[in-house]
């Protein structure tokens, strides 16, 4: 196996045409992923939204959100991730309704 740097002095061998089209790959890669991380910051904020919204029609439940849409519900967190995951969801956002605590003041002693 090659380390990086003799990878990189291979690149920095290689005519400058194939450096930018290595140069381009990797710009192309840059930016799927950071289209995917926008979609998931999307997604949880899309989750937080409705969590806020229907708290109170699910307390003590666990509920797996993909976005805005409900995937599953129940008293079980295992059998509702085991469900989200048999409908294809690849990175349920999964979390327990509890009630909000009210004017909840922290600090150190």
């Amino acid at each position: 196996m090659q380390s990086v740097n003799e990878i990189v002095e291979a690149i920095q061998n290689l005519p400058s045409n194939e450096r930018e089209k290595i140069r381009k790959l990797l710009e192309q890669e840059k930016l799927e992923k950071q289209k995917e991380v926008e979609e998931e910051i999307k997604l949880f904020k899309a989750s937080e939204k409705w969590l806020k919204e229907h708290r109170a029609e699910y307390l003590g439940q666990w509920v797996c959100l993909y976005g805005n849409e409900l995937i599953s519900h129940g008293t079980d967190g295992l059998q509702v991730h085991r469900q989200a995951k048999e409908k294809g969801i690849k990175a349920p956002y999964l979390v327990r309704v509890i009630e909000e605590p009210k004017n909840f003041v922290g600090a150190w002693l």
